[in-house]
């Protein structure tokens, strides 16, 4: 089709395309103004999953996007054939694939045999990333949308029907995981317009003074009929700034205050605590990574971790004192290494910075930023304030293929770290409207101004797993593991105040063990009694002196029960506590929490019933049962019985709810004032911030 006749064809169609386009389509030629390579930008229709790059069993399943299309092929074109015609068919594969003429067999057989799982990995949300989404369904009638998981937030954000106008799109509101109408919802119960008060220190969200719409109003997590939990009376904020192009779901224990109220509403995570609907006020997270597998999704779990998520590490967390920003890690190095055999250092003196799922990128200082800009040839764009990357630029770092590798400690130097390695798709992203008119890739890279900034985001957090103990005040990072058609494996994690004596590890990245009870506590608890029972037994009569022998020996007989290895860290152990994690049928003694490893120290206790918060080796911790889900049970009558309750894990998309079963406890909470929306910074105690130590 390279003649003459075929480039005036060729023109005369592109025209006709022009002039009137096809549905959701517009076309334009390359910078080079070559008629025979057009670039078509095709929103994805309102029936089909599809947002970002694609996933579809007619496309190849790589960096090229290659459709092989039936009327395309020889004797099937005709003179007739318009290539608006071919458009037209390019979007109604769409909407229904032709899985019989497919180029991907296996996407295909999805697609035929477990269609919610092809709309899981199909749908990517987000105008800054393919970022995963977890349901949620709010009021009555339930409205389900679809939402981030925040790290920050307490609350829960939803996009309201003011976050599309008639300026934007007719997709918008799928874009923007679904709106939800709090009219429409009769139990809804209106607070009033509050700022929303994350996030003030970055640039992009302090400017606008955000605010949203708050009220409380039922909440249940998951799609109709997954089997997640519900709670009433839950806080949720109506959003429409495009600040936070998604809502999120809040994961802090923080409960929310308003300058309005003298009690401040309890969190999200707090509710399903004290409705015992979890186990801890506990998580873990991940945010997915579209380029690992077929499209691993993210996975957030409530009360526990997925031991199958993660490669377990050394290294235990401590929450900073600020409880708006808590997570704080030493970030003391970062390295970075290419197939082509470059490598070197892109930061060498460490800060502290804090981990934030609520916005994507990744926040360092000026020099480490220009690191990165010598190191993979990154251009900065002083217009978005962002690293847009063009099409040689991307071409030269697939080529490299470089891993970026951040070692995190509790300090910005020295003590025991954690690798954490991105390769270079994680920050291959695409950035959309409204920050820029046509999606363009970029490196979710930011010039920090000051150490208030310094941040880890979603970006960080598609290659770690995030776990957090908010009852222990620590947490834990590792490398996040992608392994194909592993089954989960859920752990839940114990309250502190849980006394039973297979409470679960604090932090999943860690093999370190807090929260268990010390079996020699028990026993000491035990043997007082025992003991008290001798004195008592002394004092009676000597008529009763067969009485006493035959107490004595029943004393004897609980004695000889409650031995245990704990007590003094050797002998045998019964089989049942060989079944650790990690399958190796090592014993390992418990461990004092805050001793970094050493062994031998004695437990703190935490009050009556034998509360002793303990942590050692992961290997310590007691799993019974079998299968991918693991099963905490109680086995000592001596430890407070309390309701069973379950761990959730919420994978991204339209799946059911993992459970794993163990038991309740309390909560614990404090963060700052929310003040009333006036479209300025209010004065006074700031949002989020506390000067109280948690």
């Amino acid at each position: 089709m390279a003649g003459t006749s075929n480039t005036k064809r060729i023109a005369k169609d592109f025209k006709e395309i022009c002039n009137d386009p096809p549905l959701d389509m517009s076309v334009q030629l390359g910078t080079d103004g070559d008629m025979h390579k057009w670039i078509v930008n095709i929103k994805g229709p309102k029936e089909s999953p599809y947002a970002t790059k694609i996933y579809h069993p007619n496309v190849s399943n790589d960096d090229k996007g290659i459709m092989c299309l039936g009327m395309l092929r020889d004797g099937e074109w005709k003179p007739s054939s318009k290539l608006s015609n071919a458009l037209g068919y390019i979007r109604q594969l769409m909407i229904a694939p032709d899985v019989d003429d497919a180029i991907e067999q296996s996407i295909a057989r999805e697609y035929k045999e477990d269609r919610k799982e092809f709309v899981k990995k199909a749908k990517k949300d987000g105008n800054d990333g393919p970022w995963s989404t977890f349901a949620v369904r709010i009021g009555t009638p339930p409205q389900t949308v679809r939402v981030l998981a925040s790290t920050t937030l307490p609350e829960t954000w939803v996009v309201s029907s003011g976050g599309c106008t008639s300026n934007d799109p007719a997709t918008c509101g799928d874009s923007r995981g679904q709106l939800f109408a709090q009219n429409s919802s009769t139990t809804w119960s209106n607070v009033g317009d509050f700022e929303l008060g994350v996030e003030l220190n970055l640039r992009n969200y302090s400017g606008n003074q955000d605010n949203g719409n708050y009220g409380f109003d039922t909440l249940a997590l998951g799609y109709q009929g997954s089997g997640g939990p519900t709670v009433d009376h839950s806080v949720v904020a109506g959003i429409s700034t495009k600040d936070f192009y998604l809502g999120s779901i809040g994961l802090s224990s923080q409960p929310i205050n308003f300058t309005t109220f003298d009690n401040p509403p309890a969190s999200l995570l707090s509710q399903l605590k004290t409705s015992n609907q979890i186990p801890s006020l506990s998580y873990a997270y991940s945010a997915g990574a579209p380029y690992r597998l077929k499209k691993a999704p993210g996975s957030l779990t409530l009360g526990g971790y997925d031991l199958s998520k993660f490669t377990p590490n050394n290294v235990n967390f401590s929450f900073a004192n600020d409880v708006s920003r808590d997570l704080v890690v030493g970030l003391q190095a970062i390295k970075y290494s290419g197939a082509t055999g470059r490598g070197g250092t892109l930061m060498s003196d460490g800060i502290f910075t804090f981990i934030d799922s609520t916005i994507p990128h990744i926040w360092l200082p000026l020099d480490a930023c220009q690191a990165f800009e010598r190191a993979f040839g990154l251009k900065y764009d002083n217009a978005t304030d962002l690293y847009l990357i063009n099409s040689t630029t991307h071409d030269a770092l697939k080529d490299q293929n470089p891993s970026v590798s951040f070692i995190l400690g509790n300090s910005v130097q020295g003590g025991d770290t954690v690798n954490i390695t991105l390769p270079y798709a994680s920050f291959d992203l695409q950035v959309s409207s409204p920050v820029v008119t046509q999606a363009t890739r970029y490196f979710p890279l930011r010039r920090a101004t000051n150490d208030t900034q310094y941040t880890l985001g979603r970006t960080f957090l598609q290659e770690a797993y995030l776990t957090v103990d908010y009852e222990r005040l620590n947490f834990s990072i590792a490398q996040a593991a992608f392994v194909q058609d592993l089954s989960p494996n859920l752990v839940p994690i114990r309250s502190i105040n849980a006394t039973s004596a297979n409470s679960t590890s604090t932090s999943a990245g860690s093999k370190h063990n807090s929260g268990r009870i010390s079996s020699g506590a028990l026993a000491g608890t035990i043997i007082g009694v025992i003991a008290l029972c001798v004195l008592m037994i002394f004092a009676v009569s000597m008529f009763c002196w067969k009485r006493r022998q035959s107490r004595r020996s029943k004393e004897a007989s609980v004695l000889e029960t409650i031995k245990d290895p704990e007590l003094d860290g050797f002998g045998s152990v019964p089989a049942g506590e060989l079944n650790n994690e990690f399958g190796d049928g090592k014993y390992r003694p418990p461990e004092v929490e805050g001793s970094a490893g050493s062994r031998g120290k004695l437990a703190e206790a935490q009050g009556s019933c034998g509360g002793v918060e303990m942590e050692g080796t992961r290997a310590g911790t007691e799993l019974h049962g079998s299968g991918g889900i693991a099963e905490m049970d109680g086995e000592d009558s001596a430890v407070q019985e309390l309701d069973a309750v379950h761990v959730y894990e919420l994978p991204a998309g339209d799946v059911k709810v993992k459970v794993a079963r163990s038991k309740s406890g309390q909560e614990r909470i404090k963060r700052g004032r929310r003040a009333p929306f006036r479209g300025k910074q209010p004065t006074g105690e700031q949002p989020g911030l506390s000067t109280e130590k948690p």
